[in-house]
């Protein structure tokens, strides 16, 4: 028992260790992302329904300090279910802070136009403000590049938007 408890935490260690280099101050990170996997929930006040969607997003950004980057991002969110279809466009600024060299943790505040056309309806716009938050991990599978699965939450207080789930990004360093 003693040899497995050792063994992993040498395991974390090892990969805690990996990525230092890469996220240092005035290094450049581009990280597209995939989110949900039909894994994830949108829930929003029109429809009372959940359903599943697919999201693709892409963010860059600079690391300002060691561990911190701040980043900018663009994507767009395409869900769908036996009622309706659920389209959105975002626009976003984060933060990320790594933590132990490898975890991280991020914070999130952007603007999403979603328009949503239920089965033969007619279509309705709206536009959100949100907050958001994330806990990842960074794997490095080479000097510069790194996957990165993460749990995300976003939500807008005033128009009652939610959405969380899984996404998986593949960090590029430079």
């Amino acid at each position: 028992m003693i040899k497995k408890i050792l063994f992993v935490l040498l395991s974390i260690w090892l990969l805690s260790n990996t990525g230092s280099a890469q996220i240092l101050k005035n290094t450049w990170i581009v990280n597209p992302q995939f989110s949900s996997f039909n894994l994830g929930s949108t829930h929003t006040q029109e429809t009372g329904n959940e359903t599943f969607d697919l999201g693709l997003k892409v963010e860059a950004g600079n690391f300002i300090a060691n561990n911190l980057a701040v980043l900018v991002g663009v994507g767009g969110d395409f869900a769908w279910n036996k009622e309706y279809k659920d389209n959105s466009i975002d626009i976003l600024g984060s933060i990320r802070y790594y933590t132990l060299t490898t975890l991280f943790i991020g914070v999130n505040a952007g603007y999403t136009h979603a328009w949503n056309k239920p089965k033969g309806g007619v279509s309705s716009c709206r536009d959100y403000l949100y907050l958001g938050a994330e806990l990842g991990y960074a794997i490095f599978v080479s000097h510069n590049i790194s996957l990165d699965p993460a749990l995300y939450w976003k939500h807008s207080f005033t128009d009652k938007f939610d959405q969380y789930g899984l996404k998986i990004g593949l960090s590029v360093y430079f």
